[in-house]
């Protein structure tokens, strides 16, 4: 099975994260939550406690259910 990953960034409260343009693509997960972390500790925001993929196949990195701000990397198979 082939995977890429797709890093949301929803961090504007009431944007459908779905409409988001110019979406960052990676072929390893690795690179992906790479990607997250630099930008997590640049802007300081503290992390999520996730450690899987969750059923939608998104794997929550910050999450700020006060201010309705979210980063994930979802993940979609390529048949």
């Amino acid at each position: 099975m082939t995977y890429i990953y797709i890093i949301r960034y929803c961090l504007i409260p009431l944007r459908n994260p779905l409409t988001i343009d110019n979406l960052p693509i990676f072929l390893l997960f690795e690179d992906a939550h790479q990607e997250v972390s630099e930008y997590i500790n640049l802007h300081k925001f503290k992390k999520s406690d996730s450690t899987k993929f969750n059923d939608n196949n998104r794997y929550y990195v910050y999450e700020d259910f006060i201010d309705e701000q979210f980063i994930w990397i979802e993940r979609f198979n390529l048949n």
